[in-house]
């Protein structure tokens, strides 16, 4: 009998020790804010929300809401690079960095616009990652990409964008659509197609809504740093 109960109590303590490791896990933070603008705020999964601050960490589950003239910039742990633009939405859906093959790396854009260069993931297991705006699934091949939902009354027509400013990204939709998107080229994805015309579309001309800011500039040094000059 002793050792049936030195058994149990062995047994609920390796459970308790995994069900401690699992929450500590689940609460890693998968990136970092290393510059942030305007009014930025983060939604958690819980509902909960907080101010988006410099240094702030950024978790899975978690939506970074940018107001007017906001934008935020983030460093993912594999060292993916991704601006929010202003007046955006974008869902961290699942990032798991354990350098192997089951990394994935999975980020909705639920309004507005982001753009984002590819960090270890893209890089070792491009095939687990993607992007997710309204009905298209982004895949990538080591990119720099621009990702953006365009509404009514803008410069550009209404409907889903992915430039490629370098690399290639293969967009597919819901209904089995498919396409490769070249180097500065841009997928298209109409809102309201007119009679006949394809639901995905590649476009030759540089949309609008691209813009270069400070936090361009942040990217470009992060993703191509000086190397000094040897004297």
């Amino acid at each position: 009998m002793k050792l049936f109960f030195s058994i149990f109590k062995l047994t609920i303590l390796v459970l308790a020790t995994v069900s401690i490791s699992r929450i500590a896990f689940a609460a890693d933070p998968a990136g970092v804010i290393l510059k942030v603008s305007g009014e930025t705020r983060i939604s958690a999964a819980s509902g909960e929300l907080r101010a988006a601050v410099k240094k702030g960490r950024v978790y899975v589950g978690d939506t970074l809401k940018t107001g007017l003239k906001a934008q935020a910039f983030v460093m993912m742990n594999d060292k993916t690079r991704m601006i929010v633009r202003e007046n955006s939405e974008v869902l961290i859906e699942a990032f798991v960095y354990e350098k192997r093959d089951t990394d994935k790396q999975s980020t909705t854009l639920l309004k507005g616009a982001l753009r984002s260069i590819s960090g270890e993931i893209g890089k070792l297991t491009p095939k687990n990652v993607n992007y997710k705006a309204a009905t298209a699934t982004i895949g990538i091949r080591g990119t720099d990409i621009d990702v953006a939902i365009i509404g009514e009354g803008q410069a550009d027509r209404a409907g889903v964008y992915n430039y490629v400013r370098d690399g290639m990204t293969e967009v597919e939709l819901a209904s089995g659509e498919r396409a490769l998107v070249e180097r500065e080229k841009a997928g298209f994805i109409p809102d309201n197609p007119k009679p006949g015309e394809p639901l995905l579309q590649i476009l030759d001309d540089r949309p609008a809504f691209l813009s270069n800011s400070g936090f361009d500039t942040l990217m470009k040094q992060l993703t191509n740093p000086r190397v000094p000059s040897i004297r």
